[in-house]
This record gives structure tokens, sequence and C-alpha cells, in this order.
């Protein structure tokens, strides 16, 4: 009678996502479900969207994790920064602040969408070098090839 081997299944790499919005989650579970990929996806949306909360985030996702990707949509920064009061700290600044503490964690991949990940989406439908500031003015081009 033959010894049966005792074949160790390959370790899944664990691949976590944080990001800031509905449409970037939404577009980390249809990957998750309709590619076989032999990683676990595991998208976060935070319920409190600060950069200092999602920051959080990243840092305790690092410690279970191999890499941590967090997507930030650059408009919505740029959009607060311009709001903010003079004398405040700004979400750039503390954006930058963010960036620094995790340029040398091997671990942590940020992703700078600008303006956000739609202009991504609507690059596969038509090609253009047009500088979209926000989402509001990007809305219109990427719906007419969407409905």
């Amino acid at each position: 009678m033959r010894k049966s081997k005792n074949i160790s299944q390959p370790r899944k790499s664990i691949f976590s996502f944080v990001v800031d919005g509905k449409c970037e989650l939404w577009y980390l579970q249809l990957l998750k479900q309709h590619e076989t990929l032999s990683i676990h996806l595991e998208p976060k949306l935070p319920q409190k969207k600060k950069l200092q909360d999602q920051f959080e985030m990243i840092k305790t996702l690092a410690e279970e994790s191999e890499i941590v990707f967090w997507i930030v949509d650059f408009d919505t920064i740029l959009k607060e920064t311009r709001e903010t009061k003079k004398g405040n700290k700004t979400p750039l600044q503390e954006f930058q602040e963010l960036y620094k503490k995790c340029k040398n964690n091997e671990k942590i991949m940020i992703i700078v969408n600008n303006p956000c990940l739609e202009y991504w989406f609507l690059q596969h439908f038509e090609q253009t070098s047009k500088y979209f500031a926000t989402y509001d003015k990007l809305e219109k081009p990427l719906k007419k090839h969407l409905l």
C-alpha cells in the first residue's frame, strides 16, 4: 500500500485595498468575483473617509497582509483643500505627511487617481488627454458610454 503524500497548498497572497469611494469598492468586488486570481482581495471602505482614518486602517492591514493598496482620488483632496479656511492644515498637506510616513514601508502601495478612478474607466471607451479637474466634469462623457 502506498503512503499518501501530504502536499501543502500554496499559500494565497493577501492583498488588501483601502479605498475612499463606492466606485473603487464596486470595481474591486467585480474583479474578485470574475477573475480567477490566486490571491485574496479584501476591499475595505472606511466608515469615516478622513485621510487619517484611512491611514490608520492601512497601518493595521499592513500587519496582516502582504501588500496593502491605498487608492486615493486626488480630486477630493484638491476640492477639500480649496475649501479649507486660511491658517488650517489642508488635506493636501495632510496627505503629503501621510505619504511620507508610508514611503519606506514596502507593504504599502499608494495609488493616486488624478482626478479619480472614473477617468481610468473613461479611457477604456475613448482615448482622451483632456484634463478633468473633478468627477463632476468627467461624469457626462463617461455616462454616454455606460447608458
